[in-house]
C-alpha cells in the first residue's frame, strides 16, 4: 500500500477538484498507485451487483498520442468550431459570454483555457485510464436502464478520483472521449461489449492545496417532503 498523504475524509470529499493546469507531467506515475485506487473504487456502489465496468490504464506513448488525436479532434468538433460558428446549443452551454456576470464570465473562461490545456497536453499526462462499461447500451437517455448504466461507472470514477486525491494524484473526467468510443477500441484493440464512457487523465498535481469550490446555497438545490421546504429553513 502507499498510504494516503490526505487523511480526511471531509478534505478529500470538498478538495477533489478537476485538475487540469496543475498537472505535473514530468512525474512519473507508477502501475501501484493506479492499481491501489482501482482497487479502493471497486467498492463503489453498482448496479444490479454486477462489475459491468472495465478499466484499460494506459502509459504506452504510442498510444497515449493516438488517444491525444481523438481528444483534439473531439474538441474542435464540439467546442472550438460550434462556438465559432454560433451554434445555438454549445453556446448558450459553453461560451463565457453568455453567463450572468462578469464572475461568471470570467470563470467560464478559465475553464475553457484549462480544458483546451488539456487538449493541447494530453499526450504528456503520465497515465490514461479509459473506463468502459460492458452493460448494454441503453435505449433511452432517462429511465429504463439508463440508471444501471451510468450509475454503476460514474460512482466507481469518483471513488477512483477520491482515492487518487487521497494519495496527491490529480485527475478529471474527460467524459467527451465518448464521442470517439467507436475509435477507442480500435486504438486500444478492447472487445465489442467494452463501451468507453469516460477518460481519466492522471497524474501528480503541483501542490496539495485545493480548496472547496464556489457552490449554491444548499437552500437553492435541496429540500425537504417536496419543492417547497428548502434546506436550513426550520430547526429540527
Amino acid at each position: 500500500m502507499t498510504g494516503a498523504v490526505i487523511t480526511d475524509i471531509d478534505e478529500v470529499l470538498t478538495t477533489t477538484r478537476a485538475v487540469r493546469h496543475r498537472l505535473d507531467f514530468d512525474r512519473p506515475v507508477g502501475r501501484a498507485v493506479v492499481e491501489e485506487c482501482l482497487r479502493l473504487a471497486q467498492q463503489a456502489p453498482m448496479g444490479s451487483n454486477l462489475e459491468d465496468w472495465r478499466i484499460v490504464a494506459v502509459d504506452d506513448p504510442a498510444l497515449k498520442r493516438e488517444l491525444s488525436t481523438l481528444y483534439t479532434e473531439i474538441w474542435h468538433d464540439t467546442v472550438a468550431r460550434p462556438l465559432a460558428d454560433g451554434e445555438a446549443a454549445t453556446t448558450t452551454r459553453l461560451s463565457p459570454g453568455v453567463r450572468a456576470d462578469p464572475q461568471a464570465q470570467a470563470r467560464q473562461q478559465r475553464v475553457l483555457a484549462a480544458v483546451k490545456h488539456l487538449v493541447d497536453h494530453l499526450a504528456q499526462v503520465p497515465v490514461l485510464v479509459v473506463l468502459c462499461s460492458t452493460k448494454p447500451v441503453p435505449q433511452r437517455p432517462v429511465g429504463g436502464t439508463a440508471s444501471g448504466y451510468y450509475g454503476s461507472i460514474f460512482p466507481f470514477a469518483w471513488s477512483f478520483q477520491l482515492a487518487l486525491r487521497s494519495r496527491g494524484l490529480g485527475s478529471v473526467l474527460a467524459t467527451a472521449l465518448a464521442h470517439r468510443a467507436t475509435r477507442v477500441r480500435e486504438v486500444l484493440g478492447l472487445p465489442d461489449d467494452w463501451r468507453p464512457v469516460t477518460l481519466v487523465p492522471v497524474a501528480y498535481t503541483r501542490g496539495l492545496d485545493f480548496r472547496p469550490a464556489a457552490r449554491a446555497d444548499l437552500a437553492d438545490v435541496a429540500f425537504w417532503n417536496g419543492p417547497t421546504e428548502p434546506a436550513g429553513s426550520a430547526a429540527r
